[in-house]
């Protein structure tokens, strides 16, 4: 079992060569906070895990660069997500260059908690439909349909505001 002791230990003898690997991915000193934190969530999750097949730094390694590699795939699908609601005329340029989390997810407001799950799933999170039937213990069909009411209720407002 791994005390605190063990984690304070490889969090000092290792964060500088994780932050090194942080400024490579993210370029903000926020995004690099997160990303570092997330990092260390992720290591201190699978420390007791670790079966010393290889050197403590390389476990770590791996770790840092497959969750920063993850992190910035999360962020440029969400730049996706906002460019597609901003094509579709459902948010403005305006708000796009605001950065505002709530103003570019109002229009999924207008989808039931299902189906907002579900398209941020299957459109930012870029989960396959089987997925996620499992992860929300749904029947595929129901994801189907519940994806596709989601697309037709964004398209229709797309059509509310005129052309695309």
């Amino acid at each position: 079992m791994m005390t605190k002791q063990d984690f304070d230990q490889v969090y000092a003898e290792h964060k500088d060569n994780v932050w090194r690997i942080v400024s490579r991915y993210v370029f903000l000193t926020q995004d690099r906070e997160d990303l570092f934190q997330e990092i260390f969530i992720n290591i201190h999750k699978g420390l007791g895990h670790f079966k010393g097949k290889s050197a403590l730094s390389t476990w770590i390694y791996r770790i840092a660069v497959n969750t920063a590699i993850n992190h910035v795939k999360k962020q440029n699908r969400y730049k996706w997500f906002k460019n597609l609601l901003t094509n579709f005329r459902v948010i403005e340029a305006e708000e796009l260059k605001e950065e505002s989390d709530v103003s570019v997810l109002k229009p999924l407001a207008r989808l039931n908690p299902d189906q907002r799950m579900i398209l941020l799933l299957a459109e930012v999170e870029d989960k396959k439909l089987g997925e996620i039937a499992e992860l929300m213990k749904l029947p595929l069909g129901t994801v189907k349909s519940n994806l596709h009411r989601a697309r037709e209720i964004l398209k229709k407002e797309v059509n509310k505001h005129g052309e695309i």
